[in-house]
C-alpha cells in the first residue's frame, strides 16, 4: 500500500463498530451546534428546552420569511421572485451543511503518523477538532451574510453612511421594543455574551456594551455579533489543536443571537402582523399570525402555536 492509499484510511478514522458489528460514525462535525449551551437544572420550563435545534431555527426562519411572502406581507414583493433573497438564500446554505472533513496534518510532510500510532492518533484528535472548527465557521459566515442581507432590505434608507452592523444597532437602538417579546433574547445574549467575553482580546470591547455605551437588548446583541466578527475576519482566531468545544460554542452562540435578529429585522416589515399566514408553503399544516410566527419560531412549535389556527385548515 503506498502513502496516497494509506491517506484514503483517514476518512475511515470516524467509523466505531458495535458489538454486533454496525457501522456507526464516532461523531460529525456539526455535532457541536446544539450543544454549545448546557443546563443542569433539569426543569421542565427550562429556557434550554424551548429552542429548537440550531439547524432547524434556520429551517424555520427560512420557511417562515417564505411563507410571509407567498402572503405578500412585505411591502416590496414580487411573485415571481424569492422574498429577501440574499437572507434565504445564505440561510439555505447554512442549514444544508451535513458534515465536513477537516485534515490540518494536510500540510505536514514529515510522514510520522505513518509510523507512528501516537503521532496517528495525535492526528486524529486534529482533525476533529478542525472539522467542527470549519462546520462552525463556515454555519458562522453563512448565518452573518444573513444577517447583514436582512438589515440591507430592513433598515433601507435608514443611516446609509454607516457600515452594515452599525446601521443595525442604531436601528435597534431606535427602536427598543423590537425585542421585547423575543422569548428568550435576553439570556441568548447574555449567553453569548458570557461565552465569548472569555477571549481576552474582545472582553474590553464586550465590556464596552453595557458599561460605556450603555446598550441593551437587540442593540447591544447587534455590537456583540460585530465585535466578534470583527475579531474572526480579522484572523485573530487561532485554529483549535486537540479540542474545539470553546470555539464552537462561540460560534454557535453568536450564530443564534444572529438568527434572533434577523427574525426581528423581518418582524418589523410585516404589513399585517395579525393575518394568519400558513407555516408551510407546500405542506397543509394550518396557520399561525405573522407576527407570532416570527416572535417564536425558535422555539418548538406545542409552546405558542394557537392551536385554533392550527386546526383552521384541517
Amino acid at each position: 500500500m503506498d502513502l496516497e492509499e494509506l491517506k484514503l484510511l483517514r476518512g475511515f478514522g470516524r467509523i466505531a463498530y458495535s458489538e454486533t458489528g454496525k457501522p456507526t460514525l464516532k461523531y460529525r462535525a456539526t455535532d457541536p451546534a446544539d450543544r454549545y449551551v448546557q443546563c443542569g437544572c433539569g426543569k421542565a420550563d427550562c429556557w434550554t428546552r424551548q429552542l429548537l435545534p440550531l439547524r432547524e431555527h434556520m429551517v424555520a426562519l427560512f420557511r417562515a420569511i417564505a411563507v410571509c411572502g407567498l402572503e405578500e406581507q412585505f411591502e416590496v414583493f414580487n411573485r415571481s421572485e424569492d422574498p429577501w433573497p440574499g437572507v434565504i438564500y445564505a440561510l439555505q446554505m447554512a442549514a444544508s451543511l451535513e458534515d465536513v472533513f477537516a485534515d490540518p496534518s494536510y500540510v505536514d510532510d514529515s510522514e510520522a503518523a505513518l509510523w507512528c500510532r501516537p503521532a496517528w492518533e495525535s492526528d486524529e484528535e486534529d482533525r476533529e477538532a478542525a472539522s467542527k472548527y470549519v462546520a462552525a465557521l463556515i454555519i458562522f459566515n453563512f448565518a452573518w451574510t444573513a444577517y447583514e442581507a436582512a438589515i440591507e432590505t430592513s433598515a433601507r434608507g435608514l443611516y446609509s453612511k454607516d457600515k452594515v452592523p452599525v446601521r443595525a444597532r442604531r436601528l435597534f437602538q431606535a427602536e427598543p421594543s423590537l425585542s421585547a417579546d423575543i422569548e428568550a433574547f435576553d439570556v441568548s445574549y447574555r449567553v453569548a455574551r458570557h461565552i465569548c467575553k472569555r477571549l481576552s482580546a474582545i472582553t474590553p470591547n464586550i465590556e464596552d456594551i453595557e458599561t460605556k455605551y450603555a446598550l441593551s437588548g437587540a442593540a447591544a446583541a447587534a455590537e456583540l455579533g460585530r465585535i466578534f466578527r470583527n475579531y474572526i475576519v480579522h484572523g485573530a482566531d487561532p485554529m483549535p489543536v486537540g479540542s474545539s468545544r470553546a470555539a464552537c460554542a462561540r460560534f454557535y452562540s453568536i450564530t443564534r443571537l444572529l438568527l434572533l435578529l434577523i427574525q426581528l429585522l423581518v418582524l418589523r416589515q410585516l404589513k399585517e402582523p395579525a393575518r394568519p399566514v400558513p407555516l408551510s408553503a407546500n405542506q397543509n399544516r394550518g396557520s399561525q399570525l405573522a407576527g407570532r410566527l416570527l416572535r417564536n419560531l425558535h422555539r418548538h412549535e406545542a409552546l405558542w402555536a394557537d392551536p385554533e389556527l392550527m386546526r383552521a385548515e384541517d
